[in-house]
Order: structure tokens, then C-alpha cells, then sequence
């Protein structure tokens, strides 16, 4: 391929050529609380940080969650990323008891109903 003749006026970009690919992600300060498919109350809190946009050390296990920014739209958002673990947790339930280790105890049935079913 012959460089382009600098006194040519500029071409347009090829339709048909691929796209430059964007840059990923950048590198994130905490593991990827998805990337195992094992679920722990460790994995369970970095999630919730992660939601939260805080440091999983600033979510403790009694902490009223609502009073650290969780809202309906969240828990969703929770809820979502637990099902990735095939579980289900209600949403009424979440909001009923909202600390880390209520919903761990969510988890726990959640996962002996699973495996009972």
C-alpha cells in the first residue's frame, strides 16, 4: 500500500470500513462483585457499595441501608444483579428489612428454596 499523496486533497472516511472500537473501561478500584459465580456477604456488600457508589468498608452488616442512599430504584438494581446467581429476592422483602444481613438471610432461603426445588 502506497502512503497518500500529500498534495491530493483529503478523501472521506470509507463507509465500509470498520469503526474505530472505543476504549474500555477503565480500571476499576474493586474487583468486578460479578465476576464469580459464587455469592458471598463480601460479594453481597460490594454490590451494594458498588449501587451505592461508596467503599464496600462504608456498608456495614446492621447498617440501615434507605438511610445510606438506597432507594426503589436501586434495590432493583440489586435485585437484577442478584438474579445473575438464579435468585430471586422480592422487593417488598428488601425494603422491609433493609440491612445486609437481613438480605443475606433473604439469600440463604432463597437458595434452600432453590435447591429444594
Amino acid at each position: 500500500m502506497t502512503p497518500p499523496d500529500p498534495s491530493s486533497p483529503p478523501t472521506a472516511p470509507d463507509p465500509a470500513a470498520p469503526a474505530p472500537s472505543a476504549p474500555g473501561p477503565g480500571p476499576r478500584s474493586s474487583p468486578d462483585p460479578d465476576s464469580d459465580p459464587r455469592l458471598d456477604l463480601e460479594r453481597l456488600r460490594a454490590t451494594v457499595a458498588d449501587v451505592l457508589g461508596v467503599a464496600p468498608e462504608q456498608v456495614g452488616d446492621d447498617d440501615n441501608l434507605l438511610e445510606l442512599g438506597i432507594e426503589s430504584v436501586r434495590v432493583m438494581a440489586i435485585s437484577a444483579r442478584l438474579r445473575r446467581y438464579r435468585l430471586r429476592i422480592g422487593y417488598a422483602r428488601m425494603i422491609e428489612e433493609p440491612t445486609l444481613r437481613a438480605w443475606w438471610r433473604l439469600i440463604a432461603e432463597a437458595a434452600g428454596d432453590r435447591a429444594a426445588g
